[in-house]
């Protein structure tokens, strides 16, 4: 390294004006020692050396002018002397990729076990799981291309709604790849990126799609990577209802196969990254490799327009002279003030190092405010512990819904506080099995907002639970009812069997024989009635446990996610869009 003392300066010389006080000080405390004491009146300057004690005299001098070097030189580091400059970039370019997903029909093809879609949504969380760094969105497309998820550095949010994928929610059939490649350019763009990766999961492209896609790629600065997901020989795509295949227009099976040909000849035009889907790892590993060999070859070419000369601030060189400095001074001080104050140093310096926290949440309290633990604890599906952990009501609320505590989470969703958190807290009440108050919340909802389609489904089916308790407790009140004309005409039929007993008194043979016959019928109507009793207990008991599984059944329907949420998401944004579905084959 060169240096140019030409090129000598201050980063801050603002600092410098520190100096003055400074000298003023060491010339005040430099007076100040030659009145060493009375003696310098009366005796003379010439004698006085000779009757004072030299060696503590000479060490006072020394410690004052190491005490005012360290001043100094203190001063002269926080100014920041500099004389070289570096390159350094204009600005932090970080990784951003954006995943596009097929959600054709074709990707329901089995030729891949279990199918095409659902290893490509293993394949896609594994790349999740890679991005720990910088950010990444993903889009799905049939006959049009959605945003799932914009740029984000939280992968895991993403990854919670890859498992509501499937080729069902998409609201419009077909294959439109040159749509979601045009989507994702413009994520990336939004985002004000000038780099980054297009990753695309996808069985295949038609001829007449590729040559637009290859025009959008080049135009853009961003990369594409391609994974090729499915066989050669291809296999049929199942109906929903597992009723049989579907079938083209003539009648026929319809079996895509993988197209490889019209893929390749993109990568071969626009410089992309290609490879099929392997059983292990090496495909993703190749997908991350080709943006690092894509990001290298940008910055070669780029780099005098992303570079920049800084000054370097050299000032922390002198931050050792001060250390040495004062640790000389510490070595140089009396044995009763500086050997004293070493093992001090000592036990502080072992205490730093080896003492443990009293208690770990206080040392998380030093690093993470109390709702930064929370979304840890929730991203970690620990969501008891993020429920007590968060201080907003609303987080709170969602983090005791997601832990079952539909009670606790119903009162802390504010129904006024907008239509989103009302239909939560409609939602937590019906969990709850609070039933009246659930259908109150939601009769309120869709009275704000009657084009609510979750919160009417959600209200039927609160209404049927409603008119099936009513029912219960119906057939409850009439049982009861039964059961106490049965206990009043038994209690009838004692009373004259009591009045014809004391008609008999007279005749003690008879009433002997009566009381027999009466004893024995009475034990047989006992057990009879312990019997009736027992069967009513069973039945009552099958009654009820078939009553709770129906509860539960009805209360499982109730929706608090996801695949209908995008599906209906999807379709607003289709009709909003307004955009003619070509005529093109719809897998």
């Amino acid at each position: 390294m060169q240096i140019d003392l030409t090129q000598f300066h201050f980063i801050r010389p603002e600092w410098l004006y520190l100096l003055i006080p400074a000298i003023i000080l060491i010339v005040s405390a430099r007076h100040l020692s030659k009145q060493r004491s009375n003696w310098q009146k009366i005796i003379s300057p010439h004698l006085l050396q000779y009757l004072a004690v030299g060696s503590h005299q000479q060490k006072l001098r020394h410690h004052f002018w190491l005490t005012s070097l360290i001043a100094i030189v203190t001063i002269i580091a926080i100014s920041g002397p500099s004389f070289r400059q570096v390159p350094v970039p204009i600005f932090q370019n970080e990784l951003a990729r954006v995943i596009l997903l097929d959600l054709s029909l074709s990707m329901d093809a089995t030729d891949i076990k279990p199918s095409r879609l659902e290893r490509a949504k293993f394949k896609l969380m594994d790349l999740l799981e890679k991005s720990d760094e910088g950010t990444v969105g993903l889009i799905v497309y049939a006959g049009d291309a959605f945003v799932i998820s914009p740029l984000t550095s939280d992968a895991k949010t993403i990854a919670n709604m890859v498992p509501t994928l499937s080729t069902g929610i998409m609201p419009v059939l077909g294959s439109r790849p040159d749509l979601a490649i045009e989507k994702s350019i413009e994520l990336l763009q939004n985002a004000k990126h000038n780099r980054g990766q297009i990753i695309w999961l996808t069985d295949g492209v038609e001829s007449s799609q590729v040559n637009p896609i290859i025009k959008l790629v080049n135009q853009s600065d961003y990369s594409l990577s391609i994974l090729a997901i499915g066989t050669d020989q291809g296999a049929p795509i199942p109906l929903p209802d597992k009723s049989g295949f579907l079938k083209d227009a003539s009648g026929k099976i319809v079996v895509p196969m993988l197209q490889l040909g019209e893929l390749n000849e993109i990568a071969q035009n626009t410089q992309a990254g290609i490879i099929k889907m392997t059983a292990d790892e090496q495909d993703i590993a190749y997908l991350n490799k080709a943006h690092e060999w894509h990001t290298q070859a940008n910055e070669a070419e780029q780099d005098n327009e992303q570079l920049i000369n800084r000054w370097v601030d050299d000032g922390y060189w002198l931050i050792w002279l001060v250390i040495i400095g004062f640790i000389f001074k510490l070595l140089r001080q009396p044995v009763n003030q500086g050997s004293a104050l070493m093992p001090l140093f000592a036990a502080v310096l072992l205490s730093s190092v080896f003492a443990k926290p009293a208690h770990a949440l206080e040392w998380r309290d030093l690093w993470k405010t109390k709702d930064q633990q929370a979304q840890q604890a929730y991203r970690e599906g620990d969501y008891g512990q993020a429920a007590q952990l968060f201080k907003n009501k609303q987080w709170q609320a969602t983090s005791q819904y997601k832990n079952g505590d539909y009670s606790n989470a119903a009162g802390n969703f504010d129904p006024a506080l907008s239509n989103e958190s009302l239909y939560n807290h409609a939602t937590s009440l019906a969990k709850a099995n609070r039933l009246q108050e659930a259908l109150d919340a939601y009769d309120q909802l869709l009275a704000n907002n009657p084009d609510h389609e979750d919160g009417k489904y959600n209200r039927d089916i609160v209404e049927q639970l409603l008119k099936q308790q009513q029912n219960e407790q119906q057939s409850n009140q009439n049982s009861d009812q039964e059961d106490q004309d049965q206990n009043q005409q038994q209690d009838e039929q004692d009373a004259e069997s009591n009045s014809n007993s004391d008609q008999q008194e007279n005749n003690a043979e008879q009433q002997d024989q009566q009381q027999g016959e009466q004893q024995e019928q009475e034990s047989a109507e006992d057990e009879q009635s312990q019997a009736q009793q027992q069967a009513e207990v069973s039945q009552d008991e099958r009654s009820k446990s078939e009553k709770d599984q129906a509860l539960e059944h009805w209360l499982e329907k109730i929706p608090d996610d996801p695949g209908g949420l995008l599906r209906r998401k999807m379709y607003r944004e289709y009709q909003k869009r307004g955009r003619q579905q070509k005529e093109e084959k719809l897998w």
